[in-house]
């Protein structure tokens, strides 16, 4: 939004705040030389204005983990004052009538006042992360403004256009601008640019774009070499990448994920990648490309990107190598380091979360059962990217482990030539398979081979640990249970953003915890300081909000507790990989799971709007639909809501689980009706829950969802 505040230094131009009013001719004696020069000037200040908004925003988001709380706030404040009062309702139809008479003097004056409330809405908003809110201000904007918006023109207009792009809605910038036209903006020139290139019209894509050049000339450069790409030229493509290197050498950084938070402020290029960015780049457009259309949950297109650059990966491989140098080094700081093996580099966007460090499990696990070659593992780890520290330090036996910033940073740019990243896997098809789907299948065959756990906690973690149960109150020897239930306050998707439908109700589960309790066993809330406090209940401890809360007593509780409460989160990615029993509830998401084989899971289910039914198991875990479930937006599109599981239904699968573990019940055996029925509605996608098996309770309750 930030880049759209530039834009209102086009009415400069015009020497006058006034939207749309015409430049006079000049008088005949004037001299026109001097308004050219006026009219350069008045250009080169926008360009540089709409340059600087385009850095500004980039250091707003490099910050958003600081920002995001005030925003929350902000945004909230919005809601109950405007979006959910009959009196905002009120308000927000005057401007209707005003607007109809844009010349009087009090008119003028209140629309200018109701734009700039609408916009800066707007961006709180879309600071919050909260995009529904954002897009009903677009409206708003639209509804209010929509001359100044058919005519591309003003601070309306690029709000507009700026938040439908943050909100990924393409398909309405689409309709809004579906061929070429003169557009003066160099702000919405982008947008409409951005948005044609996401649909993969590349010949329009460029002719917008083209006209965006002065907004941001290395972006620009960027995405046009994307165009390119799309289109099969690769030469143009590395053209315009090297072009935008040039114009912003710090650019060249090596992308893999966007979990890992670059921050390219001080990153500086080698000569060898500057001089060959051209070529690297292709790879890291691929990805990032993938990545973007792996969120709007368009799985074709994703890994299609995906493959693109794997295939990409293999031409430079075969042209360049890991200088000796750099191996040697590595080789100094790794004593397991073997020589005569290649070496796979994994970014740091694998340690930044602790879920990430998860995923570390099911490679070395993929990597054991031949499905990756052989090779030294090096994991790109500085100390102030990792997750949890103590849980990093478990996986050094299988991994080559460079905490080193010096020699992380030599190695970056060589990711492009033998990196690993977690959202496609190689494939010898047109597209890649995903990842999680290919640690699924590893999960399943290492329990079929009936293999353990990969990592244990040492002594002294074990040995504080105990002290720290201690120091909540729990007296030696008892059984507790964790749990952790998804808010979206962590990654600022909670309540009002398109990635709710992944969150949850801890008020839901609170009688879930009376059976923990009413049997003798404790509750570990796990969690971050974002989460809702819970009230005072017996046996039940609020680490998330507790002092002693360090991510070795985390590990520890997660390692130690009797099972495991949790749900398609980062955590359960970690909890997996200690071997702890999990029970996993209100369960949705467009990835397969790699879960283990004392998993038990029940799953929110899919209600189809248009049809007044649930879907299946077979129709929801399927493509496209399952990739859908990535978005609450997406979903709404096609017509689906995801439903919370009930408080009935969390309850009884929790007594089922301490049955379970008890021996008082079994679990459901593959030669049963329940279980064989089960199977062949996930038949099209059998490893999509990985090893784990659906918790009774739940298939008995829901018959409708292995009837498909």
């Amino acid at each position: 939004m930030l880049i759209f505040a530039a834009g209102t230094i086009r009415r400069f131009n015009n020497g006058s705040w006034k939207a749309n009013q015409r430049v006079p001719d000049p008088p005949a004696d004037q001299d026109t030389s001097s308004l050219t020069a006026r009219h350069k000037a008045l250009d080169a200040l926008r360009s540089r204005a709409i340059s600087a908004a385009f850095r500004g925003y980039a250091i707003l988001s490099r910050n958003r983990g600081i920002i995001l709380p005030w925003a929350l706030m902000a945004s909230g404040m919005i809601d109950r004052c405007i979006d959910s009062r009959s009196a905002g309702a009120l308000l927000l139809s005057f401007p209707s009538r005003l607007a109809r008479n844009q010349t009087t003097l009090a008119a003028l004056p209140v629309l200018s006042l109701i734009k700039f409330a609408l916009v800066a809405a707007a961006t709180i908003h879309l600071a919050a992360s909260k995009k529904p809110s954002a897009a009903r201000a677009a409206r708003l904007l639209n509804l209010i403004f929509r001359r100044d918006i058919r005519l591309r023109n003003g601070l309306a207009a690029g709000s507009y256009f700026a938040t439908l792009l943050r909100c990924e809605a393409y398909e309405r910038i689409l309709r809004e601008a579906p061929r070429e036209e003169p557009v003066n903006s160099l702000a919405i020139n982008y947008v409409i640019g951005a948005a044609h290139l996401n649909a993969r019209h590349g010949h329009v894509a460029r002719y917008f774009l083209e006209r965006a050049g002065p907004a941001n000339k290395a972006l620009i450069a960027r995405k046009l070499g994307c165009t390119y790409l799309l289109d099969g030229d690769t030469q143009s493509a590395a053209k315009n990448f090297k072009k935008s290197v040039e114009l912003a050498p710090r650019s060249a950084m090596a992308h893999q994920n966007y979990a890992a938070k670059y921050d390219d402020s001080h990153y500086v290029p080698s000569q060898w990648e500057t001089d060959h960015a051209g070529e690297l780049l292709i790879y890291d457009n691929w990805i990032q490309m993938g990545e973007s259309f792996y969120h709007q949950g368009r799985f074709t297109d994703a890994f299609y990107c995906y493959q693109k650059a794997f295939n990409h990966q293999d031409l430079l491989a075969a042209q360049w190598s890991v200088p000796t140098e750099l191996i040697e080094r590595i080789a100094t700081q790794s004593s397991h380091f073997k020589t005569s093996l290649p070496i796979r580099l994994l970014g740091y966007d694998w340690v930044t979360l602790i879920g990430h460090i998860g995923f570390l499990d099911c490679y070395v696990r993929m990597a054991k059962l031949g499905m990756i070659p052989q090779a030294n593992y090096v994991l790109f780890a500085p100390p102030e990217k990792v997750a949890n520290p103590a849980f990093l330090a478990l996986w050094d036996k299988h991994f080559c482990v460079v905490r080193d910033p010096a020699l992380i940073n030599d190695l970056f740019p060589y990711q492009r030539l033998v990196g690993d990243q977690f959202i496609g896997f190689r494939s010898d098809q047109e597209i890649a398979e995903p990842w999680a789907h290919a640690a699924s299948r590893a999960q399943v065959a290492w329990q079929q081979a009936g293999k353990g756990t990969l990592v244990a906690l040492p002594g002294p973690i074990l040995e504080r640990g105990r002290a720290g149960l201690a120091a909540f109150g729990m007296p030696d020897g008892q059984w507790f249970v964790c749990l952790h239930v998804r808010e979206g306050g962590f990654h600022g998707d909670g309540a009002g953003s398109t990635r709710q439908h992944r969150s949850s109700a801890i008020s839901d589960y609170f009688s879930a915890l009376e059976r923990i309790v009413s049997r003798g066993g404790w509750v570990v809330r796990m969690g971050d300081r974002s989460m809702t406090r819970l009230p005072r209940m017996d046996r039940v401890i609020d680490y998330a909000h507790h002092p002693l809360k360090s991510p070795e007593m985390d590990l520890f509780l997660l390692a130690e507790c009797r099972f495991f409460i949790g749900t398609t989160s980062g955590l359960t990615s970690a909890v997996q990989a200690l071997g702890t029993p999990m029970l996993l509830l209100n369960c949705t998401s467009a990835d397969c799971q790699f879960w283990t084989e004392n998993t038990d899971f029940i799953v929110k289910p899919v209600y189809d709007r248009r049809a007044r039914r649930y879907l299946s198991l077979r129709e929801t875990y399927r493509q496209p639909v399952q990739s859908y479930l990535i978005d609450g937006a997406v979903l709404a599109k096609h017509g689906y809501e995801i439903h919370p599981n009930t408080a009935e239904e969390i309850a009884a699968a929790t007594e089922y689980k301490l049955d379970c573990l008890l021996g008082v019940q079994h679990r459901p055996s593959e030669s049963e009706p329940l279980m064989q029925a089960y199977r062949r509605s996930l038949a099209d996608n059998c490893f999509n829950f990985g090893a784990a098996v659906p918790a009774r309770p739940f298939l008995t309750s829901r018959p409708e969802l292995i009837d498909g």
